[in-house]
């Protein structure tokens, strides 16, 4: 699937477990950023398929032309079963389980950048819309979907916005 759905489900399931902000990142690497490794097979990639494959669009959603690592294979399990146990954390298996559970479907059933695949996103969307809606007005921050509106937004420029020294 495309990056802004796993990011999306990561975000919702992060909502869902109650994860606070380390549990948050470990779950956005291997949720998320495991998508990283599309960089890594960019050169094997470019060598069978040439340098304008990259820019052809019809070239890179074709499944049989994925450029995927490691890290999008059932072997990945040895580096991350480890990092589970060492961490006595279950939330990389988790979270990387999801990831390619979702790839899997995508590339079985839905195909890349589909109609499905957009509905999806959309639901995910509403439903991590919703969930962090009612949080913020069970905490009493907004009472209106205006102001929680601001408020997501005022969180996301102050955290995208260079911070004064």
């Amino acid at each position: 699937m495309i990056s802004v759905t796993h990011l999306v489900i990561t975000l919702l399931l992060i909502e869902l477990m109650h994860l606070d902000r380390n549990d948050a990142f470990v779950a956005l690497v291997f949720g998320v950023f495991i998508d990283l490794d599309h960089l890594f097979g960019l050169r094997d990639y470019v060598e069978v398929n040439g340098m304008k494959a990259v820019f052809d669009f019809q070239s890179l959603v074709n499944p049989g032309g994925h450029w995927k690592s490691l890290m999008h294979t059932p072997i990945a399990v040895m580096v991350v079963g480890p990092v589970s146990i060492a961490s006595r954390l279950a939330i990389p298996f988790l979270f990387w389980g999801v990831h390619l559970l979702m790839d899997i479907v995508q590339e079985q059933f839905l195909g890349v950048l589909s109609y499905h695949e957009s509905v999806f996103l959309l639901l995910a969307s509403a439903g991590l819309l919703t969930l962090r809606y009612a949080r913020c007005i069970m905490a009493g921050t907004a009472s209106t979907l205006a102001e929680y509106l601001r408020l997501e937004f005022g969180r996301i420029r102050a955290f995208s916005s260079p911070r004064a020294m």
